[in-house]
């Protein structure tokens, strides 16, 4: 009867690659080692925004939707203060509060100020000459709100999502426009019914500060987040 050789090192009854179970011995630094498993990490799912189809126009987003809706209750507000600050108008005038709604697509002309104008136009016409009355105040306000929803509206596209910082800003902004009003409304309440005896100056340098007012406003508009 005969021996089987051994190799050096190994046990007899063993693998020869020196490992009882006959796995690959991942010491060898051969081919066979062992390599470390690569977990692949899951994928961040995109993040999905509902939109709204209007007939056949484009989409729009829910932020720009909600600018809509702002602008309108602007108008509306303007409205209600034009009403009991005149005693009451036509049917006809509150057809204007569909205005902002129905104009959503053309924020970005010329169709806001134009409608403001209008509405202005319509307080100087149906309210009393040279009268005073609290309610210019929520009128200033729902003009301020109405008009910055449509510039905020104007600044992004149809389908575009409302960044919180800009409304921040904007909202900032309109405080300290309707401080202002609230400031002017208070000083025209105080000097109201009295004789001042202003002249074709002071209504010269009035204008010319309104004229400066917008000039600002429109080479320097609030910036937005990139």
């Amino acid at each position: 009867m005969s021996e089987q050789p051994t190799h050096h090192g190994d046990r007899p009854g063993s693998p020869p690659d020196g490992r009882p179970d006959g796995r690959p011995d991942s010491r060898a630094g051969g081919s066979s080692a062992e390599q470390p498993a690569v977990t692949a990490s899951p994928s961040r799912p995109a993040t999905s925004y509902r939109t709204l189809r209007l007939g056949a126009g484009p989409e729009w987003s829910s932020g720009q939707l909600a600018l809509g809706a702002v602008s309108t209750g602007g108008a509306a507000l303007f409205l209600v203060a034009l009403y009991f600050a005149a005693g009451g108008f036509d049917l006809i005038w509150w057809l204007l509060v569909l205005v902002p709604v129905l104009t959503l697509s053309m924020a970005g002309s010329g169709m806001s100020l134009g409608f403001w104008a209008l509405m202005l136009y319509g307080w100087f016409l149906l309210t009393d000459s040279g009268s005073f009355t609290w309610w210019s105040l929520p009128a200033a306000a729902g003009l301020l709100v109405s008009h910055a929803a449509t510039a905020l509206s104007a600044s992004m596209p149809p389908a575009g999502q409302l960044a919180s910082a800009a409304v921040h800003r904007w909202g900032r902004l309109i405080g300290i426009a309707f401080s202002a009003a609230a400031v002017v409304c208070c000083a025209a309440a105080a000097i109201h019914g009295r004789s001042l005896g202003l002249g074709p100056a002071a209504y010269v340098i009035g204008l010319v500060g309104l004229a400066a007012g917008v000039w600002l406003v429109r080479t320097n508009p609030p910036s937005q987040p990139h």
